[in-house]
């Protein structure tokens, strides 16, 4: 999915600069590792000719970071660009820090300038620090700026480099997109610890999303580290509240509203972490610990329960390092992710354990030492090993079971029977819990299809399956979750019916008899695409002209047939598969086995997840295949429904058809196979699927004709698709003739 791009202006220098980086990146090249000493001394190679930037602090934040009062646009009329070396005075003090954009491009206690472009100011900062206490800063105070070594921090900015979204459709799930888990680790029994992003202030969007989780896994008790009571009362009284089981708790007195700064050594830090277990050791589990992203605050309070409670430097890492996977997606071992997590929690234990290694350091004590020093006595370090080690309380029914297999499109079949699972009190349309053995956590309804929008998890009990299964719709829960074969499971009711309303809506049936349609079209989903630019009789969709599982393969190669059809893309087949078709006693399509036999079909074998790179490269290698083929042109997959209704959506919108055009072509599938009628709530509730699809196609909200026609195109090229070809294929669809470019390059004459 193509991001948005950001504001330009101090970055288009940066972006510029890093080109040649990420070339010898792509090309396999080793990008040179500045020395961790960089702050502390620095080779001037490029001396500045910028004058001196003189500016007061204007304030003192509440973490210490200090806000100056020059404009953002100064640092760059100054010639100044983020991963610059800058020679910053203060108090009488000379101090060399980077211009950056975010707290973490640095390490943990190491200096910054901050480009804060979400609120359009300057700001100097320790990360994880107190800059004004550290060097006695206030408002007032004169700083002076100058350039000390252009470029000199862009290599390590580049390994740096962190973005995300706050956009819930960039991510694969709410656990994801909340960051919301269960703990795990030695001593800690799985459900009694949780962690998240903040599930009462919305900053980030999240909050709602963390405050159904809190509530799904029946949390009691939360340590709030980031805010005040008083904060926590003023985010509840705001416009885009929406947690109401958080506010439930807060008015239970079950919130303890720490307020902690980001100074993770600061006696501050320990104080108010001391202050947070007294309150945990008087109060119920499931506990819940959050800051405002659960990274950096909620990572270390974690990573120092976990050690106390004994688990080990390599589950910590883990834990921790979940948060730059969620947010970031940052890959596990990846140069980056080692960076990231030695200079963040690794640099942090090793000044915990006094040095020492952490994976050579007795953790446990280092905790307990840490602890103790903050004012947490014997007793009450007993009271926590005590609470901490208890085991939760499922609500009931409750079952556990374990994944027995990985299905084909990254379900996982668990080896619960659906018999003893309703046996035990689960009823269809129930909302339960799924905790896994590695900490992966979500809530989902109990349903016996995939009744459910796209992107969002499922427990299901499919007609003509023995056994429970784990499932995203529309996506891999096997690698959103990381589980695997053997991964265990536990599921417990959360709300009894309580996908009651939804489940009766979007439960729908088909027949599979001939009888039951008006027309052969109609049975078979066949029909012609004719919107935008696609001139009719050129593109076609349709069920399964091959496959004959729904009874409708020999009709719709009748149809294809008559169509004049010359070449097909095939979104659900394999070689394999194929080759299962035509031996089959069932088959009587000869018309599409003379297609497969002049290979005027493309087999592309997609999964379902439609947000996947997966998936989407797919789509372009068929919009390729067309390019490259001359029409009258099939889409189709097993219904013609799904993964064919997105490579129409896709064609639809690369040609110029409208919102309203998409929506009644994709929705005609559910007028065809299951009698939906248009205007009521169940069609409604499916047109939101399509709408999703155009909005990932758009890479935002919008969905007019130039945001969706321009997506469709920013998509081809992000698949090595050239501009003429891209052109060739509208033509295509157009009807006009494409001609193909000549070996050297330049189109043919």
């Amino acid at each position: 999915m193509r991001r948005q791009k950001g504001r330009p202006g101090l970055w288009i220098a940066l972006f510029c600069s890093l080109v040649f980086v990420q070339f010898q990146a792509s090309a396999g090249i080793r990008i040179p590792v500045p020395r961790q000493s960089l702050l502390a001394t620095v080779s001037v190679s490029t001396e500045s000719t910028a004058e001196e930037l003189h500016a007061k602090v204007t304030e003192v934040e509440k973490f210490g970071n200090v806000v100056l009062d020059i404009p953002e646009e100064k640092l760059s009329e100054q010639g100044f660009i983020a991963g610059d070396l800058l020679k910053l005075r203060v108090k009488g003090k000379e101090l060399t820090l980077p211009l950056c954009t975010s707290y973490s491009d640095v390490d943990t206690g190491k200096l910054l300038l901050r480009d804060d472009t979400a609120k359009k100011r300057v700001l100097v900062a320790i990360n994880m620090g107190n800059f004004a206490k550290t060097y006695g800063v206030d408002v007032g105070d004169e700083i002076s700026l100058s350039l000390k070594e252009k470029g000199g921090y862009q290599d390590e900015l580049m390994m740096r480099r962190l973005t995300r979204t706050d956009n819930r459709n960039d991510y694969p799930s709410d656990s994801v997109f909340a960051n919301f888990r269960a703990v795990v680790g030695k001593g800690i029994p799985l459900g009694t610890l949780y962690r998240s992003s903040n599930p009462i202030d919305n900053q980030f969007g999240r909050a709602s999303y963390a405050d159904k989780l809190t509530e799904a896994f029946g949390v009691k008790t939360v340590l709030n580290l980031a805010d005040s009571r008083e904060e926590a009362e003023q985010l509840a009284k705001r416009k885009d509240f929406a947690s109401p089981y958080y506010k439930s708790l807060m008015e239970k007195g079950n919130v303890a509203y720490l307020n902690m700064g980001v100074d993770l050594s600061g006696d501050d830090f320990g104080n108010k972490l001391v202050e947070g277990i007294r309150f945990l050791n008087q109060h119920e589990g499931p506990y819940l610990i959050h800051c405002t992203e659960g990274k950096d605050r909620a990572g270390f309070a974690t990573a120092i329960l976990s050690a106390f409670m004994g688990a080990d430097a390599q589950e910590l890492e883990k834990d921790y390092m979940l948060s730059f996977e969620n947010f970031y997606n940052v890959e596990r071992g990846s140069e980056k992710y080692q960076r990231i997590f030695k200079s963040n929690l690794y640099s942090s234990l090793e000044k915990l354990t006094g040095g020492v290694r952490p994976e050579k350091a007795d953790l446990k004590k280092a905790a307990e030492d840490y602890l103790r020093a903050h004012g947490l006595t014997d007793g009450e370090m007993a009271k926590l090993r005590e609470k901490l080690s208890e085991k939760p309380h499922f609500a009931t029914p409750n079952i556990s079971g374990t994944v027995e297999t990985v299905e084909k499109y990254g379900h996982l079949e668990t080896d619960i029977p659906i018999a003893q699972f309703n046996a035990a009190g689960f009823a269809l349309a129930d909302e339960v819990s799924v905790l896994m053995d590695n900490g992966y956590a979500f809530s989902a309804p109990y349903v016996d299809g995939y009744l459910v929008n796209a992107g969002e998890p499922l427990v299901r009990a499919y007609p003509g399956k023995d056994k429970i299964a784990l499932c995203i719709n529309y996506g891999k829960l096997n690698q959103v979750a990381k589980a695997e074969k053997g991964t265990h499971v536990t599921i417990f009711l959360n709300k009894k019916a309580g996908y009651s309303e939804q489940y009766a809506v979007r439960k729908l049936t088909r027949s599979n008899d001939r009888k039951d349609y008006k027309s052969d079209a109609v049975f078979a989903n066949f029909r012609n695409i004719k919107m935008g630019n696609i001139k009719k009789g050129v593109l076609y969709r349709a069920a399964s002209p091959v496959n004959n599982e729904i009874g409708r393969a020999a009709i719709a190669d009748k149809l294809i047939e008559k169509a004049g059809i010359r070449t097909v893309v095939n979104l659900a087949d394999s070689e394999k598969n194929i080759e299962q078709y035509l031996s089959g006693a069932d088959f009587h399509s000869p018309y599409y086995r003379s297609l497969l036999d002049r290979k005027s079909v493309a087999l592309l074998n997609l999964g379902l997840n439609y947000r996947s790179v997966e998936f989407r490269k797919g789509i372009t290698d068929g919009a390729r295949f067309i390019l490259e083929q001359d029409g009258p042109y099939l889409i189709h997959c097993t219904e013609g429904k799904d993964r064919t209704g997105f490579m129409a959506v896709f064609l639809e919108s690369l040609a110029g058809a409208d919102a309203k055009e998409i929506k009644a072509d994709y929705m005609e599938s559910y007028q065809n196979f299951f009698h939906v009628k248009k205007g009521t709530k169940q069609y409604k509730l499916i047109e939101e699927d399509v709408v999703s699809m155009m909005e990932s196609i758009s890479g935002s909200k919008d969905i007019s004709k130039k945001a969706l026609r321009e997506g469709a195109e920013n998509m081809l090229r992000d698949y090595d698709f050239t501009e003429y070809e891209i052109q060739g294929l509208k033509d295509r669809l157009a009807g006009k003739v494409y001609i193909e470019p000549t070996v050297d390059g330049k189109k043919a004459a």
